[in-house]
């Protein structure tokens, strides 16, 4: 991971204004020297990124805050940003050209819900992407959409509507929530089946 350098961060962006510029610095040499400081895959916090660089949430007080209120904000737009798929197998997608380009038409005056709509239309583009290159290298056509973050409707409903379009059979929720309620059902299942086996 590439150190962060403040220089090269968009300074005009809201977030920037309304976070103490210690925590700021903070931050960054916590980024620089790599103190604790992980890699994630999670969703959750791209969502949680997105919705402080539009202005609508820099801190949360319940998990999904942020991403609620993004969806939330969303219009309706059926355009999306550029992406980059890094790799073979296993591949990699890499936001950071989308990153970019939502800081920019932010900074533009894009309005908020057209970005949050493009933003949430290019996330559904990579779950497709990534489930054509899964099914090019193995044949699988079915896919399963769970996690916490397919709790947010807007990308459900695209994802589900360009899978189908592409000929997968796709899974969703209809009894159990997608978020840590199922995963929690799951564990009590496994239990319950390890201690009367």
């Amino acid at each position: 991971m590439p150190p962060l350098v403040l220089a090269r961060l968009p300074l005009p962006l809201p977030l920037f204004q309304k976070v103490a510029p210690q925590q700021i610095s903070f931050v960054s040499q916590m980024i620089t020297r790599r103190i604790q400081v992980i890699q994630t895959s999670s969703c959750g916090r791209l969502f949680d990124a997105i919705a402080s660089i539009l202005d609508i949430r820099h801190q949360t007080t319940y998990e999904g805050q942020a991403a609620v209120e993004l969806e939330a904000a969303a219009t309706h737009d059926t355009r999306t940003y550029s992406f980059d798929v890094i790799g073979a197998e296993p591949f990699r997608i890499d936001l950071r050209d989308t990153i970019r380009s939502i800081t920019r038409d932010f900074l533009g005056g894009t309005p908020v819900a057209v970005i949050s709509a493009r933003f949430h239309r290019t996330l559904a583009r990579v779950v497709v992407d990534s489930c054509l290159r899964i099914r090019q290298s193995t044949g699988l056509t079915r896919v399963c959409l769970s996690g916490g973050t397919f709790q947010n409707l807007r990308l459900l409903e695209h994802s589900l509507e360009e899978l189908r379009e592409a000929g997968f059979e796709v899974f969703i929720h209809q009894r159990v929530p997608p978020n840590d309620g199922g995963l929690v059902l799951g564990q009590a299942v496994i239990a319950n089946h390890r201690i009367t086996a």
